[in-house]
């Protein structure tokens, strides 16, 4: 029962947490307006889902499905799940945002993503 109750607490904590990091990410992106639209990239949504991104998250749908913050959140999970499982275990939101602004290969020129990553900090609460 003591684990049950403990792992209870851990998993509260994670999400509280996670629900820090989309917050910050929504702000970022959107200024937290889930209709919003980059006509350029067309990018999605309260957390700027561009196509590619959605399709390989393997989410099904349409890409307009992430106006719906749920789904939204469901395909950056799953994109974060594929790319940085570790990350998204340890609740790592630099790499999580470096991801996220800068794909699966943002390791390779992480300095494009420390101006992003430095906006995602100061959103964190």
């Amino acid at each position: 029962m003591k684990y049950l109750f403990s792992l209870f607490i851990v998993c509260s904590i994670n999400a509280a947490n996670m629900d820090s990091f989309f917050a910050a990410l929504a702000e970022v992106e959107s200024s937290n307006n889930p209709r919003a639209i980059n006509k350029k990239e067309y990018a999605l949504g309260i957390y700027q889902i561009r196509p590619a991104y959605f399709k390989d998250s393997k989410v099904g749908g349409k890409h307009e499905s992430v106006y719906d913050t749920a789904i939204a959140k469901k395909v950056c999970l799953a994109y974060f799940a594929k790319y940085e499982p570790q990350a998204l275990k340890n609740n790592d939101f630099e790499t999580l945002a470096r991801l996220h602004n800068g794909g699966c290969g943002w390791r390779k020129n992480k300095s494009n993503t420390d101006k992003y990553w430095n906006n995602i900090k100061k959103n964190l609460r």
